[in-house]
């Protein structure tokens, strides 16, 4: 049970704080529903677990000089696809109708979201700034570990798509369009940064 609290325990430290991922779940909970907002939130909790994987189970040193080589490509390719997202969410009108296009944009959501958190530094720099904090598992407990990770993080993002579809009834559309354009900024704002990154690290 320790290892899965230890797990529980990374999966939320890593998890709750804002970052692309979050702006990306509710935005896409504000405008498709909470399907399409769960799914997103999914597609960060299997690269996270993927990570953690790697990760307790001694992975990291040999993958570590290969991302630290590839930092700055890393970093380009991360800032265009948060730019792409919110050339997308600032072209986007919030509708109120229809769970079609919610069905419809379940998988697109999580695919682009695993793509979006695969290239996002921020989640293997938080993991291995937090994995030394708890208790290393045995072996035979890794596996508990990482389940513990999982579930706190599907767990925390049903949370987060779960509420703000609910906010999203009681809204009209003229407050969701405000809080999807914002959510667009917010994207481009974290492109931009991670453009400014990018440079830093190619002088």
């Amino acid at each position: 049970m320790s290892a899965f609290l230890s797990g529980a325990t990374v999966g939320f430290v890593i998890t709750v704080p804002i970052g692309p991922m979050s702006v990306l779940c509710i935005q896409r909970a504000l405008v498709y529903g909470a399907v399409a907002g769960f799914a997103t939130g999914l597609g960060a909790a299997t690269v996270l677990a993927v990570y953690t994987t790697c990760a307790v189970m001694g992975v990291g040193p040999v993958i570590t000089p290969v991302l630290g080589n590839s930092q700055a490509f890393i970093s380009v390719v991360s800032a265009c696809l948060l730019l792409w997202f919110a050339a997308r969410v600032l072209r986007r009108t919030v509708s109120l109708a229809g769970s079609a296009t919610e069905r419809r944009s379940a998988m697109s959501s999580y695919c682009s979201a695993v793509a979006c958190a695969v290239l996002n530094p921020l989640t293997p720099a938080l993991l291995a700034a937090v994995l030394p904090t708890v208790a290393a598992p045995a072996p035979t407990a890794a596996s508990t570990m990482i389940a513990g990770v999982i579930c706190a993080s599907v767990t925390w993002w049903l949370i987060v798509s779960g509420s703000v579809a609910a906010l999203r009834s009681k809204l009209n559309v003229s407050v969701l369009n405000l809080i999807n354009r914002a959510s667009g900024l917010i994207l481009g704002a974290l492109g931009v940064l991670m453009a400014a990154k990018a440079w830093e690290l190619s002088i």
